[in-house]
């Protein structure tokens, strides 16, 4: 049978409905049914199908979230934890915080790239037009007139005459690399080793490490607080933020530290992973037995100060992207008219 991921937006709510069913005491298999009764999507569905069979077979709850293939492995192992526990209402209501603050995250950066890679993409639009197309007919007209366009404009000019020669190439150059991610994101194994792969180079470094320490956070303050080690705790939540080298080595060491009988606020405050100031709230958290709380407040922390690092990154970039090409647009402008101009005082 063919398995479907349950798409990303769809988790929270899932989630919440699971805990609509635990908190309001139906039985597993009787609201998963009713769920499925009241589905139209025919891939929600089919895991949802699969789903209802191995709760009505007996499985456990988190045993047929992991046998149907559907859910992320951390939802299953936190799902687990929460059976293990008693506390799976908790967790429930946790895991649709976790996920409506990654799809939070997660659109207000794809909003923040959007706008500064659209006006890019215009602004060369703009600059290549006057190269390739404008730039040769005033040219063409000065030639007759008698007159040569400035040394600037000239330059421009013979470098859209290259592009324009290379635009066959460059057409190519493009759909293959179009074809190739079409390909990357339609084939979930290449999809998935490409992300580690970035994940690997990029994911440890500026912005993408603070989301990744924030992620750390948040699952380690669902763990704690779900009744789970330190050591478990640190191990769940390496594997939900980790894949970035430097993320690793960090989070490497705070397991190694708490291993060898270290404080957890120690061996947090030991890995880099978070300030110094952060680490001091953890210290006293761990003294006041508060850690769950702390950890997820700084959670909120990072995310916030993440997307405000974003914003102040776009903030720079869209200025600098309009300055640019406006100068360029305006120097090519000046080259036409200024030999333009000296023609017609002549006259």
């Amino acid at each position: 049978m063919k398995r479907v991921r349950v798409p990303a937006p769809y988790l929270p709510v899932f989630c919440r409905e699971l805990y609509q069913l635990v908190r309001s005491g139906i039985p597993l298999g009787e609201g998963l049914a009713m769920l499925r009764e009241d589905e139209t999507d025919p891939d929600a569905r089919s895991w949802l199908d699969a789903l209802c069979r191995f709760i009505e077979e007996g499985m456990p709850l988190a045993a047929a979230l992991r046998e149907t293939e559907a859910f992320p492995a951390y939802m299953t192992d936190m799902v687990a934890l929460a059976e293990d526990t008693g506390r799976l209402e908790d967790v429930l209501l946790s895991l649709q915080r976790h996920y409506d603050r990654q799809l939070r995250m997660a659109a207000d950066i794809r909003g923040a790239v959007a706008v500064p890679v659209t006006l890019l993409a215009v602004m060369v639009a703009v600059v290549v037009l006057l190269m390739t197309q404008v730039l040769p007919v005033f040219d063409r007209v000065f030639a007759q007139l008698g007159v040569r366009m400035g040394a600037v404009a000239t330059g421009m000019m013979n470098a859209g005459a290259v592009l324009a020669q290379a635009g066959t190439a460059l057409a190519a150059l493009a759909a293959v690399i179009a074809i190739a991610a079409l390909v990357v994101t339609l084939a979930p194994p290449l999809r998935e080793r490409f992300a580690a792969w970035f994940r690997r180079s990029f994911g440890g470094r500026g912005v993408l490490g603070q989301m990744a320490v924030s992620r750390f956070a948040s699952s380690m303050a669902m763990a704690v607080s779900s009744g789970m080690s330190m050591e478990e705790s640190v191990d769940l939540s390496a594997r939900l933020c980790g894949g970035a080298k430097e993320i690793d080595e960090k989070t490497g060491l705070c397991r190694r530290e708490i291993e060898e009988g270290g404080s957890p606020a120690a061996a947090l405050a030991k890995s880099g992973l978070f300030s110094g100031r952060d680490c001091r709230l953890l210290q006293l958290a761990e003294r006041t037995g508060s850690l769950p709380d702390t950890l997820e407040d700084l959670a909120a922390r990072q995310e916030e100060e993440s997307l405000r690092r974003i914003d102040r990154l776009v903030g720079a970039i869209e200025p600098a992207i309009v300055v640019i090409t406006s100068a360029l647009a305006g120097v090519i402008l000046l080259s036409v008219m200024l030999p333009l101009m000296g023609l017609l005082s002549a006259m």
